[in-house]
């Protein structure tokens, strides 16, 4: 993890403040956690882009004892979420306790976090953990995030559920 802070504090230097998103999936998702906690640590003044985690396989109660570290150096944290995300349920079960992907965690503490519930959409892939791949749907929800620097309040076919908490519906067929 060290090495992922350095190329993240590395990156933010060549590109400038605010320049840099950084997207995690998955178990890719805890590495980026962990990393920019470090980042935190050790350049409290950085100011990073857009951080997306996408399926995070990470702890629920660990992501919230770390995120006052992390969202001060972050512009947005986007964090999407759902029930039917197959390995996320298994690893849930085998580490015995919730992740942060998972719909339906109580989210309302996590503070700074836009968290985008995708269970109504249908389930595009297999086992429901490759969303941003498969469905349409996600990928542009991502793009009004990532290209046109929208909050999930501006962006299309997101109905608030929450303070924090989004809902993203199936596009309208015409």
């Amino acid at each position: 993890l060290p090495d992922l802070a350095d190329t993240i504090i590395e990156l933010d230097r060549r590109f400038g403040s605010g320049a840099v998103d950084i997207i995690g999936h998955s178990l890719g998702a805890r590495g980026v956690v962990l990393a920019l906690a470090e980042v935190a640590n050790r350049h409290p003044d950085i100011r990073l882009g857009h951080v997306v985690l996408l399926a995070p396989d990470v702890d629920f109660g660990i992501f919230g004892r770390i995120l006052p570290r992390i969202a001060p150096i972050a512009g947005s944290i986007t964090v999407y979420a759902t029930t039917g995300d197959r390995p996320l349920a298994l690893s849930a079960q085998l580490h015995g306790y919730p992740r942060l992907g998972e719909a339906g965690n109580d989210v309302s503490g996590l503070t700074g976090v836009e968290v985008i519930d995708l269970s109504d959409l249908p389930s595009e892939g297999p086992t429901g953990h490759l969303y941003h791949i498969y469905s349409p749907t996600v990928g542009a929800d991502l793009r009004q995030l990532l290209h046109e620097a929208k909050p999930a309040a501006a962006r299309s076919g997101i109905v608030a559920k929450g303070e924090n908490l989004w809902s993203l519906k199936p596009a309208q067929k015409d």
